[in-house]
């Protein structure tokens, strides 16, 4: 189970260097720097800010359904970013973005944004090349919900969060059961069962917030 879900992790991002690029021109494009809380939530659009494009740290963005419910869209890494489709005027679906960790962002209104994207062509293509890597991200999840288990698709899971630590075998704030529920798709009672059975077989170790991965069974060598 955990050696098949391997092939369903993604591969480790490459930073983009869009923040680099509004650090040297925030004045000139109108970005605004913020620091967002671990749990920290922000609507999009929010009436200030329409794109937001991580720094470091990460996001997770959800969309509520029509019965109340959160549906997991997306998390946003180091260079990308979240809202530019408002900006674009694309898009009606409300967003509901939360700090994973603390995570350093810069926020563009939309005619900042637009401006960006129309006078540097730098910008232009770095803003393509995230849209198109949350995109990949986003297949593959599609992929996951009708062709794998929910073991299978926890597993895929925790070796995406395990990616952004320097080995990339542990997890150092693990999110909450129902916060992994919502990202798979699943529910609440199903992720708690799976991680006592991982934990169980000695597949998973865990101490507090902090879930380290055990075993060759997680290694890519595994393949």
């Amino acid at each position: 189970m955990i050696q098949s879900s391997r092939i369903a992790a993604a591969a480790p991002h490459r930073v983009n260097f869009i923040p680099d690029l509004l650090e040297l021109r925030a004045a000139e494009l109108g970005a605004r720097r913020r620091t967002l809380q671990r749990g920290q939530s922000v609507d999009i659009p929010d009436g200030e800010c329409c794109v937001l494009i991580v720094i470091k740290g990460m996001l997770s963005v959800v969309t509520p359904t029509v019965d109340g419910k959160e549906a997991f869209l997306s998390d946003v890494r180091p260079g990308e970013m979240v809202g530019e489709a408002f900006a674009l005027g694309n898009d009606s679906v409300p967003l509901a973005v939360t700090a994973v960790e603390q995570t350093e962002v810069w926020a563009l209104r939309r005619t900042a944004y637009l401006r960006a994207l129309s006078s540097v062509p730098e910008f232009t293509v770095a803003a393509m090349d995230a849209m198109c890597r949350r995109q990949c991200r986003t297949n593959l999840r599609m992929a996951e919900s009708v062709t794998m288990h929910v073991a299978d698709r926890l597993a895929a899971e925790l070796l995406r969060l395990a990616q952004s630590s320097a080995d990339g075998d542990h997890i150092d704030d693990l999110p909450t059961h129902r916060e992994l529920a919502v990202r798979i798709a699943s529910h609440r009672e199903a992720v708690t069962k799976e991680l006592s059975r991982l934990e169980r077989v000695g597949a998973i170790r865990r101490k507090g917030h902090r879930l380290a991965l055990v075993g060759p069974s997680w290694s890519k060598d595994a393949l």
